[in-house]
């Protein structure tokens, strides 16, 4: 009862759990339905085809069977001995014992045939070769001409006649087959000779497939065209009367339906439902069916249901209790939530009874607390404000103002001691804010403020406030165990602060302590001083803790600016390209620069910017190819990076890039001058005159360079080049043929021929003619 009690009280809990339930037992149950179906319908598709072919095959047995008795029943119409037992008025003895001689030759040699008949027309007269119809007293005459003869119901020809010739009525132990002159249906009127099959040769095959298809429980029949069932089994189900009319209305009418000879369909027969397959023989005269019961077809489907179902059963046992404890542990949060509302709730809603369900009541408690909570905000909102104004404008009001403001807000700021203030500043902070949306930034504030109150306000009265978003102030009031009013413990705390940020938030804070302040009125004051001394950790680096004690230096000195002639040598070490000398002057002007107060020192690192940029730029000027240096970005060095030693670092980066890039333009202006020369070369060594002087005047440059400059990079002289160029275009012109060896000489450059045999025999080793003939012959 308490269990039951328990879920009762629950409102919220009932929905997930009877929603997670129902969502099971849907999937479950319809699951199982729709593999119960699809396995049904699957079955049904399989059986179907299994007896189409069954039937298929008993087709084509029947089909086999009715040719075999055509082409005998042809051979016999066309026995001479027999035509005169079908035609003659008046019939010889002779004849009718060749005749009946003839028959029995027949009946001998056809083991399917059960007896065979001759009518003669004219004589209206049987002959036939079984006992029965020469010795019952005409009993077996009579039936045959009863069935067969009958003037108002003529029968079909070369045709399967099912019917009886013994003495058990209903038994079809023989089928006739008819055999007249024409294809019209046989009268009296005809003469014909008829043939009777045994019935067993007809019924084999269905035999045979009643036994294959034993395992589905199912009977073959043969339907005749008057809707009568034929089957091999005389205690057959569906023999009687009144099944074979049911059986033929419900097949005509899936005939008429589908408009197909074959199909397959479930129907009732009997009072049973049965599952009906059916093929025409081909003919046009019978119809084959395959009958089998419904219920045993689908027993394994029935039994496979059943298991699906038991099996579905202990699934949603299994889901109902899953359900179960998967909504207690989706609950389970807010049950904590509840227990730990109850305590705060009225008396007569701390069982959960007195509201809607848990939501409602939890939304109720948090409308209060919502209320409760803007109240307290808006108190913090303007006790901040208050704050933000007597850090900026505390000379606006007046000590009577100031210390009534202070009362009515409870704002931890002595009134009667000494007070000092802290600035704790985010480092990197264009960094931080550019990584983060507006939202985790005031969070990441939120979260700095309350770390560093609740630290500093375990030993000293703080107020805290965050300003601009890039950093936060703490007034500090003196602790009583303080001595003094010195805040011997501020640096230790304000350690801790740090430290406690950049664990968990990976933040870098740096601090500016003021001075201590004798009065609550100089609190603007001591704020400018504090967030001034926050400035220098652009000397003291990251995560600095700076009071007026650790940059004394930098505020009495008097320096302003760099001496010129650092500026100058710095400017000279680059246009040289010497990377170690710029570096050591860089080096100098950074180590005065950290002496500086904080405004000169962001002058004198812009003015050296500037000078970098004005040596680089005048070295772009004289280049042939210019380096690529961004020059622009040079500006914003001082606002990008916060210390002196990231500065630094750019700029040495800068000077190593534009002393490097000279290098290159030297060489590329050697080697564009050298291609200059080989493509002229290329172009005049047919000249006479070519020669290294007037390579030099061309490209206005000294003879001696030129030629000093050519041998140092190809380890040959020009007029060795000229001479190398001009051979191999000979040896060309030598091999074509068609050019004398004066003029090639000509075309090649060459005025005297002792020097040009002299120059070829010493590149090639054999004369320009010895030359020619070889190449000729080879």
């Amino acid at each position: 009862m308490k269990v039951f009690g328990f879920y009762k009280s629950k409102k919220y809990l009932q929905r997930v759990m009877f929603s997670i339930m129902a969502s099971m037992v849907v999937v479950l149950v319809a699951s199982s339905v729709s593999n119960t179906y699809i396995l049904e319908k699957s079955v049904k598709s399989i059986q179907e085809e299994s007896n189409l072919k069954v039937l298929s095959q008993i087709q084509y047995n029947l089909s086999y069977m009715n040719d075999i008795i055509t082409r005998l029943s042809n051979f016999v119409y066309r026995d001479h001995f027999l035509i005169p037992l079908m035609f003659n008025d008046d019939l010889p003895k002779m004849d009718l014992i060749r005749g009946h001689r003839q028959m029995s030759n027949i009946m001998e040699s056809s083991s399917f045939l059960h007896s065979m008949v001759i009518y003669n027309k004219s004589q209206s007269k049987l002959y036939g070769t079984s006992s029965s119809l020469l010795l019952d007293g005409g009993e077996t005459d009579q039936r045959i001409r009863s069935l067969l003869l009958d003037a108002k119901n003529p029968q079909p020809t070369n045709r399967l006649i099912p019917m009886s010739l013994g003495q058990q009525k209903g038994r079809i132990d023989t089928f006739a087959f008819i055999v007249t002159d024409s294809l019209k249906p046989f009268t009296s009127t005809q003469s014909a000779i008829i043939l009777f099959i045994k019935s067993d040769w007809v019924f084999e095959s269905l035999k045979k497939m009643n036994v294959a298809s034993d395992r589905d429980q199912g009977e073959i029949y043969i339907q005749t065209q008057d809707g009568k069932l034929l089957s091999s089994d005389p205690q057959a189900t569906f023999v009687s009367d009144q099944a074979q009319t049911q059986v033929k209305e419900l097949v005509e009418a899936h005939k008429a339906e589908e408009s197909r000879s074959s199909g397959f369909f479930i129907g009732q027969l009997s009072g049973e439902k049965e599952m009906v397959t059916f093929m025409d023989d081909g003919l046009g005269a019978w119809t084959i069916l395959y009958i089998q019961s419904y219920d045993k077809l689908m027993g394994a489907v029935t039994h496979t249901r059943n298991q699906s179902l038991l099996i579905s059963g202990l699934f949603l046992l299994l889901a109902i209790g899953l359900s179960v404890g998967l909504s207690y542990k989706l609950y389970n949060p807010i049950e904590n939530m509840l227990k730990r509302i109850r305590p705060h709730l009225p008396d007569g809603k701390q069982d959960g009874n007195g509201a809607d369900d848990e939501l409602l009541l939890m939304s109720d408690n948090y409308m209060k607390l919502s209320e409760q909570l803007s109240e307290i905000s808006s108190e913090q909102i303007v006790s901040k404000y208050y704050i933000r104004r007597f850090l900026s404008d505390s000379q606006l009001f007046s000590d009577h103002d100031m210390q009534h403001l202070i009362e009515k807000h409870h704002l931890n700021i002595s009134v009667k001691d000494h007070l000092l203030v802290c600035v704790l500043k985010i480092d990197q902070f264009s960094a931080f804010g550019s990584g983060m949306a507006g939202a985790s930034n005031k969070l990441y504030n939120f979260a700095i403020i309350n770390i560093a109150q609740e630290i500093m306000g375990s030993h000293y009265p703080c107020e805290a406030v965050e300003i601009r978003g890039d950093h936060a102030v703490l007034i500090l009031s003196p602790n009583e165990s303080d001595s003094g009013s010195r805040f011997e413990q501020v640096i230790s705390k304000l350690q801790e602060i740090q430290d406690t940020i950049e664990r968990f938030y990976s933040i870098s804070l740096s601090c500016g302590i003021s001075d201590v302040i004798s009065n609550y009125s100089f609190l603007s004051t001591a704020y400018t001083q504090a967030l001034r001394y926050s400035q220098y950790m652009i000397v003291k680096g990251n995560k600095a803790i700076i009071s007026s004690e650790d940059i004394k230096g930098n505020l009495t000195s008097k320096q302003v600016s760099l001496p010129d002639a650092t500026e100058k040598k710095l400017a000279e070490a680059l246009k040289k390209g010497q990377l170690t000398n710029a570096g050591n002057e860089l080096e100098k002007a950074f180590s005065l620069i950290a002496g500086f107060q904080y405004d000169d020192m962001i002058r004198a690192v812009s003015n050296l910017a500037w000078v970098i940029k004005n040596a680089a730029s005048e070295i772009n000027e004289n280049r042939v190819v210019n380096f690529s240096v961004d020059l622009d970005y040079i500006h914003l060095i001082t606002q990008e990076k916060e210390t002196l030693e990231e500065m630094y670092l750019s700029l040495l980066s800068l000077c190593a890039k534009i002393c490097e890039g000279q290098r290159p333009a030297n060489m590329e202006r050697n080697e564009m001058m050298l291609e200059t020369v080989k493509e002229l070369i290329e172009q005049k060594f047919s000249d006479i005159n070519l020669s290294q002087q007037s390579i030099a005047m061309s490209v206005k440059l000294s003879s001696a360079y030129i030629g000093k400059l050519f041998k140092e990079n190809y380890k040959l002289s020009i007029t060795e080049y000229i001479n190398e160029v001009r051979l191999t275009h000979a040896q060309v012109l030598l091999e074509q043929n068609n050019y004398t060896i004066t003029e090639i000489m000509d075309k090649c450059g060459y005025a005297n021929q002792s020097y040009f045999f002299r120059l070829f025999k010493g590149k090639v080793g054999s004369t320009p003619k010895e030359y020619r003939m070889k190449k000729s012959i080879s």
